[in-house]
């Protein structure tokens, strides 16, 4: 809505866009800050209030009162003025909607984001008390929702006031100033109030964030009023389960009635509420880490997981023992035939006589005897060879050859032979009388160590897949045997803990778990004789006060046909032992 005939189109030195919002006391219009081209919100008093002094006069402390403090939490006051007789104040122009409008939305909040809005909201309170500011109008209208709800501010220090002895405009004891849902008790009764004032007030916010409902809900003022002073509200666990028992009872202690016994300032309760903040992130880190795992199952999975560790360290460890000690004997060997070859070579090297060393590679390339054979001269020009492409030719050792043993007369490397073979490469001088006259070359392939070291891993794998799925299963059904007695424990527990003070476990046994279904009996008889002769079965004792939070006592859930049981069970009659 731009500005009209009826409104401003500037007011002192703001330069008016629209009205954006109007209250029983005034009227915000949307301007622009001509100065410093900022968009700002103008908040001019209504003409109706101009004759009441003490309306102007609290209209002007809240300019003063909240352009003294500066919060993340607080809305930003920038400046103060008239507009012919009316006061208006200049602050941060935020187009953000209220708490109010998230209420009136039913917009669910996690209980995470509503402990920190209160957390937020605490501390800009406090800094505001300690200042001698109490706010008085606490209530979602005056919260304003920021970052997507992660972040709000407090605006509308409309009535607030400066709880100083020296300040002369203060709001007279008996005047009722503020939102009659949202008071607190000494507010509605028209006494003077303090900073526990406004923490009531959030104590009603954060109870309707919790709960959904409204602490005090009545179309009545006066009935409000009454409900204030008097009625304390149902507690937050009973119209939210989920809510902490912990949460309540700082929610609770707002709402108390007497000052004294609220939280006394803003930090005290910002403190209670990061508590119960990392209370609930770690329940939520806990709930997400330990979700409820049968036993046998835990113990199964653990008992495999560690199984399987132990197998898969330990097989490594072997596996690489084994290869080393193959690949030594595999080159031993090797190098014996490599030797071996080089000896019976020699005469023919010498004599230059390479028919019969060319008849001796092509004769054992034939039947197999090796995957790779090469003779050089002198000179190391290949002589013979497996690979007749490179008789004739200076001698060129297979690509991707890696050195892994150097001796003094062989050397033994890893090379990848013509057509992708893997192999051990040996290489052996041809000696006569110490005299080197010649190279001999002979390449083993690998495929048969790594055939046997394959086998030996499948074998072991399948040992150790074997005996971890035996423990599982094992330790599986042992732990389905020690459930059952903890389920039947544990149903009797529950069900005595509901009011059947009958229950007993029949079962008998020879171990630890038969002394414990013993010390349950002998625990639910005595809670029977008790309750019997206290005459406790329909109730809880006079006087005794309960903490609705908490979980009723036995006495407390016993039926009348219970009552019935138990009193025939004081006249002497035995009380039935039942089996689970």
């Amino acid at each position: 809505m731009a500005a009209t005939e009826t409104e401003p189109t500037k007011i002192g030195r703001y330069e008016i866009e629209c009205l954006v919002g109007e209250g029983a006391m005034a009227k915000v219009y949307r301007a622009r800050d001509p100065e410093i081209d900022r968009v700002v919100a103008v908040k001019v008093l209504k003409d109706e209030h101009f004759v009441d002094e003490d309306y102007v006069n609290r209209f002007l402390r809240e300019a003063k009162a909240a352009g003294a403090i500066s919060h993340p939490n607080i809305v930003t006051v920038f400046d103060v003025g008239r507009f012919g007789n009316a006061p208006y104040i200049t602050m941060e122009f935020l187009d953000e909607k209220s708490l109010a409008d998230a209420l009136a939305e039913h917009e669910k909040m996690p209980i995470k984001r509503v402990v920190s809005i209160g957390i937020q909201l605490a501390r800009a309170l406090d800094l505001a008390h300690r200042r001698g500011i109490v706010h008085r109008d606490v209530k979602p209208g005056n919260i304003l929702l920021m970052e997507k709800g992660e972040a709000v501010k407090i605006t509308d220090f409309g009535i607030a006031r400066l709880d100083r002895s020296e300040d002369l405009q203060k709001t007279h004891a008996g005047t009722v100033i503020g939102t009659p849902r949202y008071m607190s008790p000494e507010q509605a009764a028209g006494r003077a109030v303090d900073g526990r004032s406004d923490l009531f007030s959030l104590g009603v916010i954060l109870y309707e964030l919790l709960t959904g409902k409204k602490a005090f809900d009545s179309s009545n003022v006066a009935t409000l009023m009454l409900q204030i002073m008097q009625k304390d509200p149902e507690p937050c666990r009973a119209l939210a389960p989920d809510v902490p028992a912990s949460l309540q009872r700082i929610v609770s202690r707002l709402l108390q009635k007497r000052p004294q016994q609220r939280f006394q300032t803003g930090a005290q309760l910002a403190e209670a509420l990061e508590r119960e903040l990392a209370a609930i992130a770690a329940r939520e880190e806990e709930s997400s880490r330990n979700k409820f795992i049968p036993l046998r199952v835990r113990w199964a999975i653990s008992a495999g997981a560690a199984l399987a560790t132990l197998f898969l360290v330990s097989l490594g460890i072997v596996y690489y023992v084994e290869r080393q000690v193959i690949r030594a004997q595999v080159i031993d060997s090797g190098a014996a035939i490599a030797k071996f070859i080089a000896t019976e070579t020699a005469v023919p090297v010498l004599s230059q006589n390479w028919v019969p060393l060319e008849l001796f590679v092509k004769d054992a390339s034939e039947r197999g005897s090796f995957d790779y054979l090469a003779v050089t001269d002198h000179d190391h020009i290949v002589k013979a060879a497996t690979s007749q492409d490179i008789v004739g030719k200076p001698f060129v050792p297979p690509p991707n050859a890696s050195l892994i043993v150097k001796a003094a007369d062989f050397t033994a490397s890893e090379v990848n032979l013509p057509g992708g073979k893997a192999a051990f490469l040996f290489d052996t001088p041809i000696l006569f009388q110490k005299t080197e006259i010649g190279r001999i070359y002979v390449g083993i392939n690998r495929a048969g160590m790594d055939s046997v070291l394959r086998s030996t891993l499948l074998l072991m794998s399948n040992i150790g897949i074997l005996t971890v799925l035996s423990a599982v299963g094992m330790l599986y059904v042992f732990g389905g045997l020690l459930g059952r007695p903890m389920r039947l424990l544990s149903n009797a527990m529950r069900d005595l803990g509901l009011g059947d003070l009958d229950r007993r476990i029949a079962e008998t046994r020879n171990d630890e778990f038969g002394q414990l279904f013993s010390a349950y009996n002998h625990m639910a008889d005595a809670v029977q004789v008790r309750f019997s002769k206290d005459g406790d079965v329909a109730g809880p004792r006079a006087g005794g006060a309960t903490d609705p939070s908490q979980p009723a006592a036995i006495g407390e859930s016993v039926t009348d046909a219970e009552a019935t049981i138990l009193t025939m069970s004081v006249r002497g009659r035995p009380s039935p032992e039942t089996a689970s």
